[in-house]
């Protein structure tokens, strides 16, 4: 699914050069649950976003599911977002005044689906995530975890060959954070192919694989 090979990413300031990623590889195969930690400021997320198709790389090869990434122009990586891939942040980002189902169905909309199959299949996904219950609810009637759920349903709206999660459980306390973990690992069960980024370890041992990230270095540390 994922082949990344000596990616390096520096961010140009005035005067100086701020080397981020330094000869990063990575695979990850098919149906893999793999976890990225590290503390704060070590480039999990740069990687996140380059392996998103929402940066670019200086250098280095980076293909997914058989598509060189590295090759394609900002068109192309839209287009590669759109079919592949679905996100989950740190900090859900909904619109307030819609109810849940249309904050889901959002990614049906953008690509011209009807607003009356775009909420079918919007249900269907907040009742996969466990919330069945909330098809009537707007955005702030929702716990952190409910949020979550909700956000985990929206990015899988257009069957994405792959989830990246950025720090999905940073905001959460400990139980809420073990419901969303579950929810990840039952998805991956499923087949979806994920790739979390997170600091806290109990998180991390969700994975099939971690790798440690230090100082811009990717290191592989194995599972359990």
């Amino acid at each position: 699914m994922i082949q990344a090979h000596s990616i390096d990413k520096s961010y140009r300031l005035p005067g100086q050069v701020i080397p981020v990623l330094k000869h990063v590889s990575l695979e990850v195969k098919q149906g893999e649950f793999v976890a990225i930690m590290g503390p704060s400021g070590t480039g999990k997320s740069t990687l996140l976003n380059l392996l998103g198709c929402l940066d670019s790389a200086d250098s280095g090869s980076y293909v997914l599911d058989n598509e060189t990434i590295s090759e394609m122009d900002d068109r192309a990586l839209a287009k590669v977002r759109n079919r592949k891939l679905g996100f989950v942040f740190q900090s859900t980002s909904f619109v307030d005044y819609l109810d849940l189902p249309d904050n889901v169905a959002m990614p049906g909309f953008y690509c011209g689906m009807s607003r009356a199959t775009s909420r079918q299949r919007a249900k269907v996904l907040l009742r996969q995530v466990g919330l069945g219950h909330r098809l009537t609810h707007l955005p702030g009637q929702l716990s952190g975890g409910e949020s979550q759920r909700v956000a985990i349903a929206r990015a899988l709206f257009n069957r994405p060959r792959l989830l990246l999660a950025d720090e999905p459980t940073g905001n959460l306390d400990s139980s809420n954070s073990a419901e969303i973990v579950n929810l990840l690992k039952q998805l991956n069960t499923d087949g979806l192919t994920i790739v979390l980024i997170t600091h806290d370890a109990e998180v991390a041992k969700a994975a099939d694989r971690i790798y440690l990230m230090q100082d811009g270095v990717l290191g592989d540390m194995g599972n359990d």
